[in-house]
């Protein structure tokens, strides 16, 4: 394959993907990782793509949050292998929150452990719990976020004052380094409130979503006592990222 042929293949599978790895890319492309990352460099250089640690990604993925419906159909089958490591990692009774966004909404289906008490500022999040399982649900009240499907706001970080939690599990837009990131402070800002309640605190992200970075850090890696991702991950980045937390990636046999 030519160089100015390989290079528009790169282009075009960012531009369907958002990001990819570089392993991924050169699985697809079935050429060595040494080219394509020389190749992203080249590409990076002509500000034709973001090169992130490990990936590229596409130019514009910040200039807008993505609405749940444009995110709900991607890595699916990542973001519910994520529940299964949830439903592992979690106790019947236990008390837990879920932030917002479709990894959780994915996920949500595999969690099978018995009278959960739930808390979410999730909207999507909610009306599954109360359609499909018997737990007790706390949704958070505050400012709606249509976008999003989620509550923000100082109302929803209120409903968090005398709560008591077990586990939280937080949503990210990308983690880069140290760094969890989203599109808007206030998202983060409610899911930092449950953090500072919880007993365990996890971050879940699918592969995809490392070595990418959106407009704010909310909260910071070796804060988490988890981050839980699939089994995608590539071993560069699972020990890059075990430096900061524990990383939970395979299911228990």
């Amino acid at each position: 394959m030519l160089k100015q042929e390989r290079q528009q293949k790169i282009l075009e599978l960012i531009q369907q993907h958002t990001y990819l790895s570089i392993s991924d890319i050169a699985s697809r492309l079935d050429v060595s990782e040494m080219t394509i990352r020389r190749d992203v460099t080249e590409l990076s250089k002509q500000k034709k793509l973001n090169k992130l640690y490990g990936g590229a990604q596409k130019l514009d993925v910040l200039n807008k949050e993505l609405s749940t419906d444009e995110k709900i159909t991607t890595n699916v089958e990542q973001k519910k292998y994520i529940g299964r490591l949830i439903n592992h990692l979690i106790h019947d009774n236990a008390i837990i929150f879920v932030g917002a966004g479709t990894t959780i909404l994915h996920a949500l289906p595999e969690i099978t452990r018995k009278n959960l008490f739930v808390i979410t500022n999730s909207l999507i999040s909610f009306n599954y719990l109360k359609d499909n399982t018997d737990y007790r649900i706390l949704l958070t009240g505050g400012e709606f976020i249509s976008t999003t499907e989620e509550f923000i706001g100082e109302v929803a970080k209120r409903s968090f004052e005398t709560l008591n939690i077990d586990y939280a599990f937080i949503a990210t837009n990308g983690i880069f380094e140290n760094n969890i990131t989203t599109a808007q402070y206030e998202e983060g800002d409610i899911q930092n409130a449950a953090v500072a309640k919880a007993k365990v605190a996890c971050v879940v992200a699918d592969s995809s979503k490392l070595g990418v970075s959106d407009v704010y850090t909310f909260q910071h890696m070796d804060q988490m006592d988890y981050l839980i991702t699939d089994d995608r991950i590539p071993d560069e980045w699972v020990q890059h990222y075990s430096q900061y937390t524990q990383i939970l990636k395979e299911e228990p046999e």
